[in-house]
C-alpha cells in the first residue's frame, strides 16, 4: 500500500511539474513577445534553459547516485518554488527587465539538471520489476496528458489574468513539494561520496559495456532527431492541407491522444511483454511508417489518423525502452545513466525541430516529412543490426548480482 501511495506521490509530482513546464513555455513566450516584439528574444527563453542542462548533466547524475533522490527531488522543488516566486515577482512590473527574466529562466534550467535523473531513476525505487512497465505507462501517460493541456490552460490563464498566471504556478510548485513528501527516504545505493572524474563519467563507461542500454538512448536520440514532424505541423496545415488554426490544433494534439491513450491501455496490462525486443522493433517500425503516411496522404482525417499512431507507437517505444533502460542499469548507477538519458531526450528534441525546419526549408514540407520517414527507417535497420541483444531481448529481468 505504501508504494502505491509513492507512486501517486511521485505522478503529482511529475504531473504538476509538467504542467508548470508547459504552462511556463507558453506565458513567457507571449508576454515576452508582446514587450519586446523581437522574435530572437524567444529563441534565447529556450538557449537559457538547455545551456544549464549540458553544463550540469555528468554532476548531476552522480548527485542522484550519491544522495537521497527524495531529497533531490525536495531541493530542487524548493528551488523552483523561489524562482517562479521571482518570475511572478519579474512579470508584475509593466516594464519587466527581460535579463533579470534569462537569469531566472537559467536557474530554472539548473534546478531541471537535478530533478530529471532523479525523478527517472526514483521509479525503480518504489515499483517492483514485474510491475516496472505498467508504471513507466502510467508517468508517461501522465506526463503526456499535462504536456498536452498546459498550453491550453496557458491560453485560458492569459485571457483571463495575464501576467497574475505566474502566481498560480508558483501554488502549482506547492502541488509538486507535497507531491514528494510521501516518497520513501531510501539511502543512496553509492555510500562513496567521493567526486572524481572517474565517478563523473561512470554512467558513460557503463553505456560503452552494456549494448542494450546503450541501444535504448541512441535509438531514443536519433529517432526522434530524424523522424520528428511535430515542428513543420504550421507549414504543412498551411500549405499542403491548405487549412487553418483549427486543423493545426486538432493534428497537434492527435500524437499526445494517441500517446496518453496508449499509455493508459498499457497501464491496465497485467501480463508482462514475454518479446520485448520484438515489440520495440515493431512498434519503431510503425512510428516509422505513420511518418511517411503523414507525409504522402494530404487529407485531414488520414493525417490525424497518422499522427495518433505516430503518438501511440512512440508511447510503446517509450515505455519499453525506459523499462529496460531503469531495470537494466544497476541502482548506484541508475542517476547517472538517468541524467545521460535526459540529456539525449534534450538533445533530440530541440535539435529535432531545428533539423525538420531546416530541411522543410531548404525542399518544402511535403519532401521533408519524406525524408524524415526515410531516415526514420534508417534509424530502425541501423539499430537492428547494431544493438543485437536489444532486439532478440525476451521478458525484461534485473542483472544477477554476485
Amino acid at each position: 500500500m505504501f508504494k502505491n501511495i509513492a507512486l501517486i506521490g511521485l505522478v503529482v509530482g511529475r504531473v504538476s511539474t509538467t504542467l508548470i513546464a508547459s504552462t511556463l513555455s507558453v506565458a513567457i513566450g507571449w508576454h515576452l513577445y508582446m514587450a519586446t516584439g523581437n522574435a530572437f528574444d524567444l529563441a534565447l527563453v529556450g538557449l537559457f534553459q538547455i545551456v544549464p542542462i549540458f553544463l550540469f548533466t555528468l554532476l548531476a547524475g552522480w548527485v542522484a547516485d550519491h544522495f537521497s533522490r527524495k531529497m533531490i527531488l525536495l531541493v530542487t522543488s524548493l528551488l523552483l518554488m523561489a524562482v517562479l516566486f521571482g518570475v511572478a515577482v519579474i512579470m508584475s512590473q509593466p516594464d519587466f527587465n527581460k535579463w533579470y527574466l534569462f537569469i531566472a529562466l537559467s536557474l530554472i534550467g539548473v534546478g531541471r539538471a537535478f530533478f530529471s535523473p532523479a525523478m527517472q531513476s526514483m521509479l525503480p525505487n518504489i515499483v517492483p520489476p514485474e510491475q516496472l512497465n505498467r508504471a513507466v505507462a502510467l508517468v508517461s501517460s501522465s506526463w503526456n496528458f499535462a504536456l498536452t493541456i498546459g498550453p491550453f490552460i496557458a491560453g485560458l490563464l492569459i485571457a483571463w489574468i495575464d501576467r497574475d498566471l505566474y502566481w498560480l504556478l508558483v501554488f502549482l510548485q506547492v502541488i509538486t513539494l507535497a507531491g514528494f513528501l510521501v516518497l520513501p527516504s531510501i539511502k543512496s545505493a553509492t555510500q562513496r561520496k567521493s567526486l572524481n572524474l572517474g565517478d563523473l563519467l561512470g554512467g558513460i563507461d557503463y553505456l560503452k559495456k552494456n549494448n542494450m542500454v546503450l541501444g535504448c538512448l541512441t535509438v531514443d536520440l536519433c529517432i526522434v532527431f530524424f523522424g520528428s514532424v511535430v515542428a513543420i505541423l504550421p507549414v504543412f496545415v498551411s500549405d499542403v492541407l491548405k487549412s487553418g488554426p483549427e486543423t493545426l490544433g486538432l493534428l497537434r494534439s492527435m500524437p499526445a491522444v494517441g500517446a496518453t491513450l496508449m499509455g493508459l491501455f498499457l497501464t491496465g496490462r497485467k501480463d508482462a511483454i514475454k518479446q520485448n525486443g520484438k515489440v520495440l522493433f515493431i512498434a519503431l517500425t510503425i512510428f516509422a511508417s505513420s511518418i511517411l503516411l503523414f507525409a504522402l496522404v494530404h487529407h485531414i482525417w488520414i493525417a490525424a489518423l497518422a499522427l495518433f499512431i505516430y503518438g501511440a507507437s512512440d508511447m510503446v517505444s517509450v515505455v519499453l525502452r525506459s523499462s529496460i533502460v531503469q531495470i537494466l542499469t544497476p541502482d548506484d548507477l541508475r542517476g547517472r545513466v538517468s541524467s545521460l538519458n535526459s540529456l539525449f531526450i534534450a538533445t533530440s528534441n530541440e535539435f529535432g525541430d531545428f533539423r525538420a525546419g531546416s530541411v522543410t526549408a531548404l525542399i518544402g514540407p511535403v519532401a521533408g516529412a519524406v525524408v524524415g520517414g526515410v531516415m526514420a527507417f534508417g534509424v530502425v535497420g541501423a539499430s537492428y543490426y547494431l544493438f543485437k541483444p536489444l532486439r532478440t531481448l525476451g521478458e525484461i529481468k534485473p542483472p544477477t548480482t554476485s
